[in-house]
């Protein structure tokens, strides 16, 4: 797949990758809707739709905030132009491996490092940094919303509806759970997942056009 350098590089990437879970999403809530659907089917459906939101949830701030890494990687930005979450990212195989040491000498390494090379390309790691744990609860989105400099408030009206009514309930079902979960609930989630993806893309798509993810 071609490397991610330029803006619309980065919201074509980010478009493409939400437009076919919208699509499928809408297509499972159709389906639930069909008056000729029994209702032994609808809960089946609603029960394996819960899991199929989820993935799509998680699936879509995993690949989405790595496109976005990868761009910001690809901009050649040096260490004094990026904020600081990005050179924390950086830095980071430094600082566990001065953790290891438990010396405050070892940690000068790091800020040696940070001093001295200001005018260094910053090499920003793309793998597993926008690690969901395969669980993405609210305190994982907000360790991954750090690591991309994106704004966590807008998500706060929503931790309740993700832990307990998305999350929560995927796991029952994954493990195989008794749960009942009727139409309108479905429904009801659905459009929330797809609000909850819409704000993720609009995030980090805002963050790129107005160059967001640099120091002031």
């Amino acid at each position: 797949m071609a490397a991610i350098r330029t803006k619309e590089d980065l919201v074509d990437r980010i478009g493409q990758d939400h437009v076919w879970r919208l699509r499928e999403i809408s297509e499972l809530k159709n389906l639930i809707e069909e008056p000729s659907v029994s209702n032994i089917r609808k809960r089946v459906l609603c029960r394996s739709g819960i899991a199929l939101l989820y993935a799509h949830w998680e699936g879509f701030v995993k690949k989405s905030g790595t496109y976005f890494l990868e761009y910001v990687a690809s901009q050649r930005h040096n260490i004094s132009e990026l904020r600081s979450n990005f050179i924390t990212l950086l830095v980071r195989g430094k600082i566990d491996k001065a953790s290891d040491s438990n010396k405050y000498s070892a940690f000068d390494e790091v800020t040696r490092y940070t001093i001295e090379n200001q005018s260094t390309r910053a090499k920003i790691p793309i793998k597993n940094v926008v690690d969901t744990q395969s669980n993405l609860s609210t305190t994982v989105l907000k360790e991954i919303m750090w690591c991309l400099g994106l704004n966590y408030e807008l998500y706060e009206s929503k931790e309740k509806l993700i832990d307990l009514k998305l999350v929560g309930r995927r796991n029952y079902v994954a493990h195989g759970e008794s749960i009942e979960i009727n139409t309108e609930d479905f429904i009801e989630m659905a459009d929330e997942v797809l609000g909850l993806m819409g704000t993720f893309k609009s995030l980090l798509e805002n963050s790129c056009l107005t160059e967001a993810y640099k120091a002031a």
